[in-house]
């Protein structure tokens, strides 16, 4: 199990650049605070938490890592966190066999698989929301209040004030319950007030003294802003993100019947239908932030896992073996095009697309693509029958089509999602000592491309001999003044949309 988790989580995580999106948004926020020597918590939305860490482990790995593949250990760091607590949750609401089931189910959700793997802050609000739900769990036992403390400081510094506040007024909810009705309880729930109290007092009043408006660390624009919210988005959004969790969790439900007042069912189940609540007055809801909705639905499933009947198991554990079995056919079939340039239709679509070095033998990549395919066939020959075994074949097929895809085509991958392409032909034609004036350039491009050539990229007119102008996709040619040359014109491989002009001044 220990090496299956290993597997689903080391791989996508170092070996490339900043890819565009989310991945290089964040990376952008942290190169920004090394450059200018600052604390996270004065520059962005962001709260500073995740960026702490991704400092720390940036610092860490630099003897042998470089900075975007450091940092994103941070990832890491905080998925871990997640496993071991959900586990934890697991066995301490449902007894032992149910830890490696909710850490299982947590793994397999399809919504984890990407947001897990790049640089992403919201990791942190997953970290420590599954501390906190650990804490709700065993509460009636010792340590349950400090825990449940911890994790609530945890959640105000990765920016869930408001999620950090309603999980405690939820916990004290519980105190209701049969398995809660004890004064060890109680002064367990009193501890984590106690302690997130005293921590946010603390740290508002270190923001206040700073002059940091609390907005910014708290994470408190996303309930404030006039954008309209979109409450429909995270229900909607669970229904493959949340998969195959929330179909185990529904009948988990079901099962329970008029037991539903249970812990079991009582904490997961108010917990999900709290922070849906709560997330419908999102004014900026995305996926990153969506995470923390699997938290409750894991260990839940976990639950349904054990009750489900025999056709339904064998249904998602055939499904699982079709599915990662043809996704994985598919992969080997995109490498012999790359690779090898046959099927040469499916070869000239890849150079369509972008993708290069097709019709090169890339040798490494068939190594460790074999490798994956074989420990897949031995694992799945050698898998025992038991309550675990659809969840694992799921969850290790995901993290077969996962670990496959990252052998045979992270470098070409990372030369079309990247700008690195783009940052070292401006690094070719521009001196190291000469600055970049930009036009029309978006900030997280501008900086990425700053990072990538090593040159200065201005927003602004401050005499650079050099001009970078944008445009996007169906813009005319951008009309400068007539004494700029244009010296290149390119873009990322395969990309259609933005395109980038160098000129220079005569």
């Amino acid at each position: 199990m220990l090496l299956l988790c290993a597997a689903w989580l080391l791989p996508g995580l170092i070996g490339h650049a900043p890819w565009k999106g989310g991945d290089g948004e964040h990376f952008v926020n942290l190169w920004l605070l090394l450059q200018h020597h600052a604390q996270p918590q004065a520059e962005f939305a962001t709260p500073p938490l995740y960026y702490w860490m991704a400092m720390a482990t940036a610092w860490l790995s630099s003897p042998f890592l470089a900075l975007p593949d450091g940092a994103r250990l941070a990832s890491g760091v905080f998925i871990a966190l997640a496993l071991v607590f959900v586990a934890r949750t697991g066995r301490a609401l449902y007894g032992e066999g149910a830890g490696w089931a909710a850490t299982l189910t947590l793994l397999g959700c399809m919504g984890l698989l990407v947001r897990g793997h790049e640089l992403n802050a919201y990791t942190a609000q997953f970290g420590a929301g599954a501390v906190m739900l650990y804490g709700m769990a065993s509460l009636a036992r010792p340590g349950g209040g400090w825990t449940l403390g911890v994790g609530a400081v945890l959640m105000v510094l990765a920016g869930g004030a408001a999620e950090a506040l309603l999980l405690l007024v939820l916990a004290a909810g519980l105190l209701v319950l049969e398995g809660y009705r004890s004064p060890a309880a109680r002064r367990a729930w009193a501890t984590a007030f106690v302690i997130a109290l005293v921590a946010s007092v603390v740290w508002l009043g270190y923001l206040s003294m700073q002059g940091i408006p609390f907005t910014r660390p708290l994470n408190l624009q996303r309930w404030i802003d006039n954008a309209s919210p979109r409450p429909a988005f995270y229900p909607t959004l669970l229904g493959w993100y949340a998969w195959p969790a929330w179909p185990l969790a529904a009948w988990a439900v079901y099962r329970a019947g008029r037991r539903w007042r249970e812990t079991g069912t009582a904490l997961p189940l108010s917990i999900l239908l709290a922070l849906l609540g709560l997330y419908a007055f999102d004014a900026h809801p995305g996926e990153e932030q969506g995470l923390i909705l699997l938290l409750p639905l894991a260990p839940l499933a976990a639950s349904g896992l054990f009750t489900l009947r025999r056709g339904a198991a064998n249904a998602l554990l055939w499904f699982a073996l079709m599915l990662f079995g043809f996704i994985g056919l598919v992969l080997w079939v995109y490498w012999s095009a790359h690779d090898l340039g046959l099927p040469a239709r499916l070869a000239s679509r890849l150079v369509r697309l972008g993708m290069t070095g097709v019709g090169e033998l890339r040798p490494w990549a068939l190594l460790l693509g074999g490798l994956v395919t074989l420990a897949w066939v031995v694992f799945l020959v050698r898998v025992e029958r038991s309550p675990l075994r659809p969840m694992l074949v799921w969850t290790a097929g995901m993290t077969f089509v996962w670990t496959l895809l990252m052998a045979l085509f992270l470098a070409p991958l990372d030369r079309r999602l990247s700008y690195v392409s783009v940052g070292e032909a401006l690094a070719a034609r521009v001196a190291a000592d000469e600055c970049i004036q930009t036009l029309d350039v978006r900030t997280q491009q501008r900086l990425l491309l700053s990072y990538h050539s090593d040159r200065l990229l201005a927003p602004a007119d401050v005499g650079c001999r050099w001009l970078l102008v944008e445009t996007r996709q169906r813009e005319a040619e951008p009309h400068v003044p007539a004494d700029w040359v244009k010296q290149w014109e390119g873009a990322r491989p395969g990309d259609r949309a933005d395109r980038f002009h160098l000129y220079v001044r005569n």
